[in-house]
């Protein structure tokens, strides 16, 4: 069962950024920049202004690092240069997996804002396997209307981010290596630092949030010493608790980080470790760099890296020693994540490879006797992946910090014939409370995104989320409470939530 439980775990992997791709069709052009129309705001590096829409200020693409190109390519983000006037903030910075100068970062705060105003700060780190995406894709406009300021970030993505070469090791053995898209999140959280108290953010009360691979870095940031007092709480979603990390290198003959440079290296006609093989790799063109990274399968899908300075060892391992910084922790999963590699997954072998208490597990995962392979597959899946590393590290960290665990199962009532429930990533419209793109939210799910959002929002104030104007969120304890949002769109807690499930996971699928 070791062998299923690691196939398992680099399938889901292996399909984070096909899953989370943009469509391969043409898209529309992009709307011109907005007309600058908000105040100036001055920062460390100079004076912004962005733009007003429904009473909120809007600032996009501030630069909160240098490009990391050239010479800066695979080192730690140096900080951004200053400018004379005022810099337009009305255009975002583009995504990190189409331009290698894209270290940039969005503000949203309520218009009425000012220096004095104190707000609690959230930073929406994106998801997308750590291979596509960008913080334009979040809009932080509910969040402001609820007296909370959103900062969206970009950060390194693919072999620009997540990258380790024996030759960049040895211009920095002490390292840190191979994270690079994390340091970029950890200069993200310094510029805040440094500058959100003049755009009326409050820099002692920050969280950091993020959704798939952002909910991933969200639970490294815990664990990182080089972020702690940075942030003071998390919320993770769906962050793959028990993924495994891989280590730079290794002295056994195990794959290794470093292998699969040096294999990229070598395509890319650099041999060798030394100074001349780090100029020519740092020499390529950035689609060189990036291509062939990142692909379902691919044996360089970008990961995080085990260095032993920035990642020490996989989240779950981290929080059952303890390790992670002592702070309030909102998070949970979907009830379909398996959305994210159905169609990757053989559901019939897949089942057919369960010999271990196979009676008991038909039983838990098929109560209703259906037979049908892709729902009990669907079921496990998600169980595996999310909802019981969920458990896990909640277990661990109740006991140092208030911990706070959700699970969405709510979905559309036109969408209930035809899916197992809510897919991987379709919770951040509700936390937004912003539709996605070409669709609107039924009554129910008015309902369930209201909530969301203001549980969020009231968790970003004070580590707490409250009530939202329903049922209050109870701490996860010896009942081990979480709140459900069903499909009636009322939040509702529940106790020991699929317990016989989860249980069976964990002592059969689990590699001890």
């Amino acid at each position: 069962m070791q062998r299923i439980a690691t196939v398992l775990f680099l399938s889901l992997m292996s399909s984070l950024s096909l899953a989370q791709a943009p469509p391969a069709r043409p898209q529309a052009p992009p709307e011109p920049p907005p007309p600058l129309s908000g105040p100036a705001v001055k920062i460390k590096q100079g004076q912004v202004q962005g733009f007003v829409k429904d009473d909120v200020n809007v600032f996009r693409g501030l630069p909160f690092a240098a490009p990391p190109v050239g010479d800066l390519r695979w080192r730690e983000p140096k900080a951004p240069k200053s400018w004379e006037g005022t810099r337009a903030a009305n255009a975002f910075g583009g995504s990190c997996n189409q331009d290698e100068d894209c270290l940039y970062l969005n503000v949203f705060r309520p218009a009425n804002a000012n220096a004095k105003s104190k707000l609690p700060v959230l930073m929406w780190i994106h998801g997308g396997g750590f291979a596509v995406g960008s913080g334009a894709g979040s809009d932080g406009a509910q969040f402001s209307k609820q007296g909370v300021m959103l900062v969206s970030i970009n950060y390194r993505l693919g072999r620009g981010g997540w990258f380790a070469h024996p030759a960049l090791t040895r211009e920095n053995p002490k390292g840190p290596l191979g994270n690079y898209g994390l340091m970029d999140q950890i200069a993200a959280l310094k510029w805040i630092q440094e500058n959100i108290e003049t755009f009326g953010g409050d820099k002692r009360n920050v969280t950091i949030a993020g959704g798939s691979a952002g909910a991933m870095s969200v639970q490294y940031l815990m664990l990182a010493k080089s972020a702690r007092g940075l942030f003071h709480k998390g919320i993770s979603e769906s962050g793959f608790g028990r993924s495994p990390a891989q280590p730079v290198h290794t002295t056994d003959g195990s794959p290794s980080v470093e292998d699969l440079g040096t294999a990229f290296a070598e395509r890319a006609g650099i041999k060798g470790s030394d100074a001349a093989a780090a100029k020519a790799l740092r020499g390529l063109p950035f689609a060189d760099m990036m291509r062939g990274a990142g692909g379902v399968g691919s044996a360089d899908q970008p990961r995080p890296v085990v260095d032993g300075v920035l990642i020490e060892a996989n989240a779950y391992v981290g929080f059952a020693q303890h390790k992670e910084a002592k702070i309030p922790f909102l998070f949970g999963g979907n009830s379909d994540e398996a959305s994210l590699t159905r169609r990757n997954t053989d559901a019939s072998q897949r089942m057919g490879e369960i010999t271990t208490r196979r009676e008991e597990f038909m039983k838990l995962f098929d109560p209703d006797k259906t037979g049908d392979p892709e729902r009990i597959v669907a079921n496990m899946i998600t169980d595996q992946s999310i909802s019981e590393p969920v458990r896990a590290l909640a277990r661990e960290h109740a006991k140092i910090a208030p911990t706070f665990v959700y699970h969405f199962s709510y979905v559309p009532v036109a969408q209930r014939e035809t899916v197992f429930g809510l897919s991987h990533g379709a919770e951040t419209s509700y936390v937004f409370d912003r539709p996605r793109a070409g669709s609107q939210f039924d009554d129910e799910g008015k309902k369930v995104a209201q909530a969301a959002n203001r549980y969020w929002a009231a968790f970003a104030k004070t580590g707490y989320p409250g009530d939202a104007g329903g049922v209050k969120w109870p701490k996860f304890g010896a009942d081990e409470a979480l709140l459900e949002f069903p499909y009636d769109g009322v939040p509702v807690v529940r106790s020991k939530f699929n317990a016989a499930r989860l249980d069976w996971v964990e002592q059969v699928l689990v590699e001890k």
